[in-house]
């Protein structure tokens, strides 16, 4: 038995030494489900003279991730303890993944556990097959079935020692949502062991549903009274005909404590959404209605959700309800109604940029109104929500309305909202304008210059009586908004052409902020086209590692008219021309490119940007033209390893070297 063993191994051995060198193997050599893994390393790059996991989690991801699978790990250690007691003192590990491979519990004999962090299987490190190859968790995870790997088997030389069985676990919907695995010596390698872990794994699966139906019997028994004591919402029960039997003590303090009898059509008005969830079960989610009782609260945001006896048929329903402050919120929340932006992520040094973003800070301490000038594409709603985020209201809404992109018609309704029926097509309920959502935080009026004049008069209005009416109301609301507003205008022109009202040009230039255009901004162009260029190439997962110097001259030499907008989408254009590594003046947009030799020097420019290329060129080292040739043969061979050597007339193992030592990540070069 052992003669055969020892043979068996050899030719494993043998055979991963061919497919290593040649990345080929006759069908029959190893397993199929093993060449497969392989063949998946081989094409992912992975070094066949490592097995170490250099993949590890930050302390707060690892934290995180523990958090995230506390049920799953709780469930699980009780079966690993009896895995590691049944193997205790016999070289055996057992160890607990995520679904991604990255191990969150480990057990087993302090010595081997000490062997086994010595390639870093630990808690926190990526065991997937991408990082480490053939492994048990790993490419268990890829088959999402049980299996062992031992020895030669593994692609890694570094664990060939070990052998591992490994099988995932499923949640009752059949997700995977971990693995387990069993880790020994290579030489004692049993078909048992892997049955003992998949017996385990059924285990930890049956008890993991056990659960889940335990905690639906148990959200399923709570009572409604529990319910109603707990939550911060007003809540009402009420039965099929709509008369109220159940009120709890928030809906008490926001509609009064004589509700109790009542019908809730008596509270809300007639309405069809109520009516519907009586009567055909049908539930509603945050509708806006008006409450009549007396107790203020007038508008509530309501939710509804119908009770159901044994055939599915209404029994009544339970009403949450809402101050229309929740609307706000809620409109606030999906419509992206915050600043995101700080003064940190102005991008510059210059001096024109530095005075503006000083000029801004100090607006931010106060509560006055804002004007910000500045041509198009210069980053006026960036200073905006920068001064938000820096201002005492940060934790409020920030809403932004573009006064040039709404119809002359919808800017009153934007503004000041309005009640059903105000007009043709209005909303249900009606609904609230920017005054409102912003209440508490900042409206942000951008592009005010195209604001009609008289729109203009009301919002003037509303500005000295911090009051609006919505549109086809009658109701006064208060609000309490500050304004930031900009232009690419010169209102003082706009006012003596009468376009724009003198009066509310004073109200709102209380605090100037004029952002420079781009090409006033000496310097900044290059700091942005970094910025840029990290940020982008990173969205397009396309990396860039060199950008020819002489580039920057043009870009300095070109007008911008389209301002950092403009950069942005230059940069854009040429990381997805270039499609890396490197960026040249070829990739520059033909208008940009010749910028610099619109003036009569350019012959004198071409020379002595020529004279600084060959310099640069003959200043280069023999390791950079040697990392360059790597990288050239990798594109051209779509990152074979093979290819390269043979081009290169190295050995595989010189290329992997050359690979590791010059940083270069191969992984973008596969097709």
């Amino acid at each position: 038995m052992n003669k055969m063993l020892s043979s068996d191994t050899v030719n494993l051995m043998s055979a991963w030494q061919e497919f290593i060198v040649n990345g080929e193997l006759d069908i029959g050599q190893v397993r199929t489900e093993i060449m497969e893994s392989w063949q998946r390393c081989y094409q992912a790059g992975v070094d066949p003279y490592d097995g170490t996991s250099h993949k590890i989690l930050e302390r707060n991801e690892l934290e995180d991730l523990l958090e995230q699978h506390r049920e799953l790990i709780e469930v699980a250690r009780p079966f690993m303890i009896k895995l590691y007691e049944f193997v205790r003192g016999s070289g055996f590990i057992v160890l607990l993944a995520d679904q991604r491979g990255y191990i969150m519990e480990t057990m087993g004999d302090y010595d081997i556990l000490e062997n086994a962090y010595k390639v870093n299987l630990n808690k926190g490190y990526g065991w997937m097959e991408e990082e480490v190859g053939t492994n048990g968790i790993g490419t268990a995870l890829v088959l999402g079935r049980p299996c062992q790997v031992s020895g030669q088997e593994h692609y890694c030389q570094m664990i060939h020692y070990w052998t591992c069985s490994a099988a995932p676990i499923v949640d009752e919907g059949g997700q995977v949502v971990g693995a387990l695995q069993m880790s020994g010596p290579s030489q004692r390698v049993h078909l048992h062991t892997l049955g003992m872990v998949v017996a385990a794994v059924e285990a930890i699966s049956d008890r993991m549903r056990i659960n889940k139906q335990n905690q639906r019997l148990t959200v399923l028994n709570n009572s409604l009274s529990d319910i109603f004591h707990t939550m911060s919402d007003g809540a009402v029960l009420v039965d099929m005909n709509g008369n109220i039997n159940q009120i709890n003590p928030v809906a008490e303090r926001m509609l009064g404590k004589e509700l109790v009898g009542k019908n809730i059509q008596g509270v809300f008005g007639h309405s069809e959404k109520i009516a519907a969830a009586l009567t055909d079960a049908k539930a509603f989610y945050d509708v806006e209605l008006m409450a009549d009782t007396g107790q203020g609260c007038p508008h509530c945001l309501v939710t509804a959700k119908p009770i159901k006896d044994s055939e599915g048929r209404s029994s009544g329903a339970v009403i949450f309800f809402n101050p229309i402050k929740n609307v706000k919120k809620l409109a606030n929340r999906f419509s992206g109604a915050e600043a995101t932006f700080y003064f940190r992520d102005i991008i510059g040094e210059s001096r024109s940029l530095l005075e503006a973003i000083r000029l801004a800070s100090q607006a931010a301490s106060t509560v006055s109104n804002v004007l910000i000038t500045g041509e198009s594409g210069t980053g006026k709603e960036l200073f905006a929500q920068a001064i938000h985020n820096q201002s005492y209201r940060r934790k409020g809404p920030f809403v932004a309305l573009n006064c040039a992109a709404l119809p002359r018609e919808l800017i009153a309704s934007e503004l000041f909202g309005y009640v059903e029926g105000a007009f043709t097509g209005a909303s249900r309920g009606g609904r609230p304008g920017k005054f409102e959502l912003a209440a508490g935080g900042t409206l942000f009026l951008d592009e005010i210059g195209d604001m009609p004049l008289d729109q203009q008069a009301t919002l003037l209005r509303v500005l000295q009586e911090k009051k609006i009416i919505r549109v086809g109301g009658d109701k006064v609301i208060p609000v309490d908004v500050r304004i930031i507003c900009a232009t690419h205008k010169n209102l003082q022109e706009e006012v003596k052409k009468g376009n724009f009202r003198e009066d509310l040009y004073y109200r709102l230039n209380v605090i100037l902020v004029s952002v420079p255009p781009l090409r006033e901004r000496e310097g900044d162009i290059k700091l942005l086209f970094r910025y840029l260029l990290g940020k982008i190439s990173r969205k397009l997962n396309i990396r860039i590692d060199y950008v020819q110097p002489e580039l920057f001259v043009c870009l300095e030499s070109y007008k911008w008219p389209g301002n950092v907008r403009e950069l942005e989408n230059v940069v854009e254009k040429m990381v997805n021309k270039a499609n890396g590594p490197a960026i040249y003046i070829e990739h520059l947009p033909r208008e940009i490119a010749m910028a610099e030799f619109d003036h009569a020097a350019s012959d004198s420019f071409i020379a002595d940007s020529r004279e600084t290329t060959d310099h640069r060129k003959e200043a280069m080292t023999d390791l950079l033209a040697e990392r360059q040739a790597i990288i050239d043969s990798l594109i051209r061979h779509k990152g074979n390893i093979s290819q390269v050597a043979r081009e290169l007339k190295l050995s595989r193992n010189t290329v992997y070297r050359k690979i590791h030592f010059y940083k270069i990540a191969r992984e973008q070069f596969f097709e």
